[in-house]
């Protein structure tokens, strides 16, 4: 009992490291890395917020096309449920990390449940735990606001209840698993690939009782009850994506050798030493690979289901490989369970090992085991901090005005004042910095039947631009009724209808 909450004392020890290293952080407004798609998410969250609460309909600033600001991505569970938190607070960013934070917080106990299932000893699966929890990407998406880590905590849940039905056959685990894999489908489509194990148990359940068990068909008939719910949103939706990377993968790749040769390289030069892991790690990871602990399980051996999903997660990521690049390193986040179940067993193989040596050797080797759970942290501060900062964001050179003035910027209309924003190729992260929907255009190529069109038909008085060749252009400058202010490279012009 004493040992029990003296590894519970470790877990909240780690939380509260974590917190430490992320408290300057949970304030700061959403710049650096992905600051595109997490605006896009800012916006889905204050559009439930303030305008819309329907959560099938996610929406974002831009007021331009057929079906204004409405843009149907994952099923915006994570945004919708953290605008029903920022009704409470009136804080936005703030809010929306703090609760990013929490459900990282979330899945990282599941994961200490899912490897004491597994059957790791409790300080092994204490050391493991952390060891993701440090991991540069958990580290970094812990606060990041994006759908991924919603979608990996509850992966990691639907992992655990399933490792427990398969041991123990409880209705309730089944259930809750099968609940936990709809959630985190729903946040985002490519987290359905864990359901791996699922077909994984039935064929060991056929090939064990060598017939069709009553367990191999209440698995895989209750999952796709609650799955069908994912198959729905996602049949609607994603005939609406277009020509999205993400639909076509490497099917619709353009990549030429040199280009695939250099995400290769990335790849084993930043991706796998330095995202997924972290030095630390390395020696674990290919101990636990090489000369993994024997199976301690009741009925259930681990193995197989572990590799599986390292087939499936890494099938994934060579499938998308067009669109994962050398940027959207977040596609990354599927490999983490099984990775670092790897880890954890290489873990428990050299405290085994330990075990067995006299004690003065024991005392010397014990540091192997703690070294790497201390430095982790060290090592994911090192490697990721700085992406937090404005020079690491996609569209740095359009934006950075935005952000240093965002407050003035802000000021100069109501915060429902529908305006015209110039030059913002994200077509998210100037209008989320300055607060404002309305029509974002990615260059300065507007026309002045545009901007008479949108003032006439739905009271837009304000254009703000940061191109002064559109300003000066003879058909546009007559529109520019006034220059209300200016900010850094940022001009506010009124452009709406005078009496």
């Amino acid at each position: 009992m004493h040992l029990k909450y003296l590894y519970l004392a470790g877990l909240i020890v780690s939380f509260a490291v974590s917190f430490v290293m992320h408290v300057d952080v949970f304030p700061r407004e959403i710049i650096g890395m992905h600051d595109w798609r997490q605006t896009q998410t800012m916006w889905n969250v204050r559009n439930f917020e303030r305008y819309d609460n329907d959560i099938r309909s996610p929406r974002v600033s831009s007021l331009n096309g057929a079906k204004k600001n409405l843009l149907r991505l994952e099923f915006p569970i994570m945004q919708w449920g953290i605008a029903q938190v920022v009704r409470l607070t009136g804080q936005d960013v703030l809010t929306a990390r703090v609760c990013v934070w929490l459900i990282g917080i979330a899945g990282l106990v599941g994961f200490f449940g899912l490897l004491r299932t597994m059957g790791f000893s409790p300080g092994i699966a204490l050391a493991g735990t952390v060891l993701l929890e440090f991991s540069p990407l958990f580290y970094f998406y812990t606060v990041n606001v994006i759908p991924d880590m919603f979608a990996l905590s509850a992966g990691i849940w639907f992992l655990f209840f399933s490792f427990r039905y398969f041991r123990d056959r409880r209705w309730w685990q089944l259930l809750a698993s099968a609940i936990a894999l709809m959630l985190s489908s729903l946040a985002k489509l490519p987290f359905a690939m864990l359901g791996i194990i699922g077909i994984v148990f039935v064929v060991a359940e056929i090939i064990r009782h060598r017939r069709i068990t009553r367990d191999a068909v209440a698995y895989p008939l209750t999952h796709l009850v609650f799955f069908s719910a994912t198959i729905n949103w996602y049949a609607t939706v994603m005939p609406t994506w277009g020509s999205s990377p993400a639909l076509y993968g490497i099917f619709g790749s353009t990549n030429t050798h040199q280009e695939n040769m250099r995400i290769l390289y990335h790849w084993m030069e930043q991706y796998i030493p330095y995202d997924l892991s972290s030095r630390p790690i390395w020696p674990f990871f290919i101990l636990g690979a090489l000369v993994p602990v024997g199976n301690r399980l009741v009925r259930v051996n681990y193995g197989k289901y572990v590799w599986s999903l390292a087939f499936i997660t890494l099938l994934f990521v060579i499938l998308q490989w067009n669109t994962i690049t050398f940027v959207h390193d977040y596609y990354l986040l599927p490999l983490l369970p099984w990775l670092y179940i790897v880890v954890t067993a290489g873990l428990e193989r050299v405290w085994r090992w330990c075990l067995l040596l006299p004690r003065w050797k024991y005392a010397l080797a014990l540091p192997l085991l703690i070294s790497p759970v201390v430095a982790a942290p060290v090592f994911a501060s090192e490697l990721r901090d700085p992406r937090w900062e404005g020079y690491y964001g996609s569209f740095n050179g359009q934006v950075m005005d935005a952000y240093k003035y965002q407050r003035e910027l802000q000021a100069i209309t109501g915060p429902d004042e529908k305006v015209i924003v110039l030059n913002d190729n994200s077509m998210q992260i100037i209008t989320w910095l300055i607060r404002k929907r309305g029509y974002v255009f990615g260059n300065d190529a507007l026309e002045p039947g545009w901007i008479a069109d949108v003032v006439d038909n739905d009271d837009v008085s304000y254009l703000y631009s940061n191109t002064r060749t559109f300003e000066q252009r003879p058909d546009i400058a007559p529109l520019l009724d006034s220059l209300v202010a200016s900010y850094g490279n940022i001009n506010v012009y009124y452009v709406g209808k005078t009496e």
